[in-house]
């Protein structure tokens, strides 16, 4: 049973319920929030979608999984691919029908993100850059949906962009992490079916990949998004969205997307990408925290 719950990558949705909350709470206004039914219902769907993405993706890239992410629950054996593709539409199917039960505009925005999540996992996810931007979308649309379940899906617009932009960074140093493991993957299928001087030939031997776009254009690609974020971060102060304890909270987030940037500068590897990673999305965890700070106080 374990496997179930933690195929769902549970970090990764709660942090979609937490956006989620945010939009619904900028929207409301306060403690109001807490009384609306809808708030409730759009918490459990957007966990639900969000884990149902991340399930569907784990059923598609087990290949790639088996070498970057090896004690994941369809690589490890501890869920099979079938168990696993039957979860997810399981989850996708639960998500839409509460999304219902919301109203018409949050129905909308699960239906979108579910077939944008089906869309990525299958096809788009190969495609750099656009995948990116696909998941960016999907991670700042939490605020849309939290502020369509109280009836204005627009006043969190500018939360998403800001969102959208520091994760669109991450997913692209994400990319980098991940190249060797996707690589190694491609090369363990083709090699399956052909002789090594096949692989060879595509210039495929050695631990480095040639990609289509050099490792220094997804860096200067991730650093500018980055600084994109943090260039419209004071908007929501100064439009009067957020308050006071926004601005106290957005300089350490910003300083810590600052020394994100800093560390591309200076990237050689794999481990410093996951390093890189991890610093983007404790600045993106600093950045919620800062939401819901402005908007209390």
């Amino acid at each position: 049973m374990l496997a179930y719950l933690e195929i769902l990558r549970p970090a990764n949705a709660l942090m979609s319920v937490v956006a989620v909350f945010i939009g619904g709470l900028l929207v409301a206004g306060g403690a109001s929030l807490f009384a609306a039914p809808q708030i409730y219902i759009a918490v459990i769907a957007a966990f639900l979608v969000t884990g149902g993405g991340n399930v569907i993706n784990d059923y598609i890239d087990v290949d790639s999984d088996r070498i970057n992410k090896p004690r994941r629950p369809i690589p490890s054996g501890r869920m099979d691919q079938g168990t696993a593709l039957a979860y997810a539409i399981f989850l996708f199917c639960i998500g839409i029908l509460l999304s219902l039960a919301i109203n018409f505009a949050a129905f909308i925005i699960v239906l979108v993100n579910v077939v944008l999540l089906i869309l990525y996992s299958f096809d788009v996810q190969d495609r750099l850059f656009l995948g990116n931007l696909v998941i960016s979308y999907l991670v700042g649309s939490t605020f849309l949906f939290g502020g369509a379940a109280l009836g204005n899906p627009l006043l969190p617009l500018m939360l998403t962009l800001i969102a959208l932009l520091a994760n669109m960074s991450r997913e692209i140093i994400k990319d980098l992490e991940d190249i060797e493991g996707d690589r190694l993957a491609f090369l363990k299928k083709l090699t399956a079916r052909a002789k090594a001087s096949v692989g060879q030939r595509f210039g495929m031997k050695g631990r480095r990949a040639d990609l289509r776009y050099s490792r220094e254009a997804f860096i200067t690609l991730a650093a500018a998004s980055m600084i994109a974020a943090i260039a419209i971060s004071p908007l929501p102060f100064l439009w009067g969205l957020l308050g006071k304890g926004y601005l106290a909270l957005l300089v350490p987030s910003d300083m810590v997307f600052f020394y994100a940037i800093a560390q591309m500068g200076r990237a050689k590897g794999r481990k410093s990408y996951a390093r890189i990673s991890k610093t983007i999305k404790a600045g993106m965890f600093i950045s919620l925290l800062a939401f819901i700070a402005g908007i209390i106080v």
